[in-house]
């Protein structure tokens, strides 16, 4: 079977590129550099549903997320979070924060006032971190 991304991670989001396992994309808000990973697996939910290797991957594939993303930033704390509360498909959301950002000390999903990307910042942030999906070895 095809896969084929949720719906609502298509609508807020732009395509970074894909990692052996997973997608990447851009969380559309420019508020905090914020990627999503989505394994590239049908139907699937919950991590416990992914083989032991492809939890192996998924990891591995998060874990140089996290820190690619927390050196490109020089973040001061790395957030990551699996809900799937409103999109049930599989993913996790890498978001760099700083002391200094919009949400710090709280959490991101009680921001209210998130902010898209115009087409300029949208253009450099995906340059950006496709770099870091062109490099994943």
């Amino acid at each position: 079977m095809e896969f084929k991304l949720d719906k609502r991670l298509s609508d807020d989001t732009y395509l970074i590129g894909d990692l052996p396992l997973c997608r990447v994309l851009l969380m559309d808000v420019s508020n905090f550099p914020w990627v999503i990973l989505v394994p590239r697996l049908q139907d699937k939910t919950e991590l416990f549903q992914l083989s032991t290797s492809e939890q192996t991957d998924y990891q591995k594939e998060t874990n140089y997320f996290l820190e690619s993303m927390s050196t490109l930033y020089n973040s001061h704390k790395m957030n990551i979070a699996s809900l799937g509360n409103l999109v049930s498909q599989l993913h996790t959301h890498v978001i760099v924060r700083f002391r200094y950002d919009d949400a710090w000390p709280n959490p991101v999903w009680s921001y209210p006032s998130m902010s898209r990307y115009n087409e300029m910042e949208s253009n450099m942030e995906i340059d950006k971190i496709r770099k870091l999906v062109d490099d994943y070895i």
